[in-house]
């Protein structure tokens, strides 16, 4: 569980038992049952009434994950932790351990916030029947943000059924599947992403248009506008937006084709991005704004321009609504 984002626990339960851990040794222990698979063959000498109790604690278990997951959805934070156990253990993708349901329920209180709005599911991709009340389960699960930005955690955990209720024990984070990020920055700008491709502005005359594209290694987000006035030279503006390290925020800086510059900083609030900015013109002036990029659907978003002031004095607010096009 990423907590900047709010990754979920099922977060991934994490085998911190001795006996557990020697389960998950190569040679060891029960094959893992991948879901929509029938439970392994039962061993010589098991009774016949032991095995449809294994597949009924399977189904049970799966309910489980599925309810957990839709908690997480509705951000009930009481439902949330009532699948948790009293001792349990989760480790973040980072590698840092919160130990007991206390410490791991305040970690939902401060993320779950940032939860709300996103869509919310679940994939079990495979369970392990350590004993009748005792499994290993991996699973995913999905965020679909109102911004437009899809995000997916990878979990594993172990459950313990205790009084006819499966909880958590212990979680663990895994790493993303396939290769990793492209870049460092990548990890910080990709909730930006959606605004990659050809987009003008709405009023369809053709007077601002805008290209987005990554970099190499998606380490900038390259933003390249013309704006067509009648009677004067196209402007040329290109903007680079990247991740600052070192002081961990979202910078950009601006260069138009008259000579102008400016850097800003960029922050996230909700559907919106805010951008402070302030520059150079081309004749020595001074000019400064708070930008805003307001993503209102995959299609549309609205570019807002407020506070501005050149030389000190206040100029007019600007607004541009702009809709996608089709690559051609």
């Amino acid at each position: 569980m990423r907590w900047n984002r709010f990754r979920s626990p099922l977060i991934v339960l994490t085998l911190t038992t001795a006996g557990a851990l020697l389960l998950t040794l190569p040679g060891r222990g029960p094959q893992p049952v991948e879901a929509g698979q029938d439970a392994p063959p039962k061993p010589a000498g098991q009774s016949a009434s032991q095995a449809p109790a294994t597949s009924a604690n399977d189904a049970g278990l799966r309910q489980a994950v599925a309810d957990y997951v839709a908690a997480i959805g509705k951000g009930d934070l009481d439902g949330i932790m009532s699948f948790w156990a009293d001792d349990a253990d989760y480790i973040a993708e980072s590698g840092t351990a919160t130990h007991g349901k206390r410490e791991i329920g305040n970690l939902f209180k401060q993320a779950l916030p940032d939860l709300k709005g996103e869509k919310v599911s679940g994939e079990v991709k495979s369970i392990r029947m350590i004993h009748p009340d005792v499994a290993m389960e991996e699973g995913t699960i999905d965020y679909a943000g109102p911004d437009g930005v899809k995000d997916r955690d990878r979990y594993s955990a172990i459950w313990v059924k205790t009084g006819g209720k499966w909880q958590i024990t212990s979680a663990r984070d895994l790493p993303s599947e396939g290769s990793a990020d492209p870049s460092i920055a990548y990890a910080h700008l990709r909730s930006l992403e959606w605004l990659v491709g050809d987009w003008a502005d709405e009023a369809g005359k053709g007077e601002i248009k805008l290209h987005c594209h990554w970099g190499s290694n998606k380490a900038f987000l390259l933003m390249n506008y013309e704006i067509r006035r009648d009677g004067q030279e196209p402007l040329g503006v290109t903007v680079r937006v990247g991740w600052d390290g070192h002081e961990s925020v979202i910078r950009s800086w601006v260069f138009d084709s008259q000579g102008g510059f400016a850097e800003a900083t960029w922050g996230q609030n909700g559907r919106k991005w805010v951008v402070q900015s302030g520059g150079v013109l081309p004749d020595g002036g001074t000019g400064s704004s708070t930008n805003t990029y307001e993503f209102v659907d995959a299609n549309k978003f609205a570019w807002r321009a407020t506070d501005r002031l050149v030389d000190d004095q206040p100029v007019a607010d600007v607004e541009v609504r702009f809709v996608r096009q089709a690559r051609k």
